[in-house]
């Protein structure tokens, strides 16, 4: 990369970084009325679209840890939201259905974040959206694919310091003269 890319590189780097602050506050400042979390609400879309999904695969859809995923199941599951079904065939396999309240939060949930996103992508035009849409994908499948090489690892996992960022991430806002805890 020349020394122009590499700064825009920088630049693309942090901007993306605020955007998802940003996006974050919006989300919190429109909130949902139904008083689920964020997580919460996307796992309930995802459910009543799959009904009947396994935990492995909202594990892999919301990108968290299977541990995590069992904990947020068993929160939704205290909540009366969801139940959790045995596989007939492989008992180790369990499979998730929501529950009428759970089919209702998830109808809440839905209406709520079609609000929210009609207000963080109200400045832009159909067709930014769908390029928008299309440049992070992807991102995010270059990002899954640097991730999952043995190579490439280091350059996710082992630059951590204090707080858990990783050197890029610090050198990046340093560059422009910015804390982290400023951005």
């Amino acid at each position: 990369m020349n020394e122009n890319t590499v700064s825009d590189s920088i630049k693309l780097f942090t901007a993306i970084h605020r955007l998802g602050r940003q996006m974050h506050r919006c989300a919190h400042s429109v909130g949902h009325a139904d008083g689920y979390y964020r997580e919460q609400s996307r796992l309930l879309m995802l459910i009543a679209e799959n009904e009947g999904v396994i935990q492995r695969d909202l594990a892999e859809e919301m990108d968290v840890r299977p541990s995590s995923m069992t904990e947020m199941l068993s929160k939704m599951e205290q909540l009366g939201l969801i139940y959790r079904q045995q596989d007939e065939r492989d008992q180790r396999v369990l499979h998730i259905f929501l529950t009428e309240q759970g089919k209702n939060a998830a109808k809440d949930s839905q209406t709520a974040t079609q609000k929210i996103t009609g207000a963080l992508f109200g400045g832009l035009t159909d067709d930014e959206i769908k390029q928008m849409l299309a440049l992070t994908e992807k991102l995010c499948s270059h990002l899954d694919a640097i991730d999952s090489t043995e190579s490439n690892h280091d350059i996710f996992h082992h630059h951590k310091h204090y707080g858990g960022q990783d050197s890029y991430h610090e050198s990046a806002y340093h560059h422009h003269g910015f804390s982290h805890h400023k951005v």
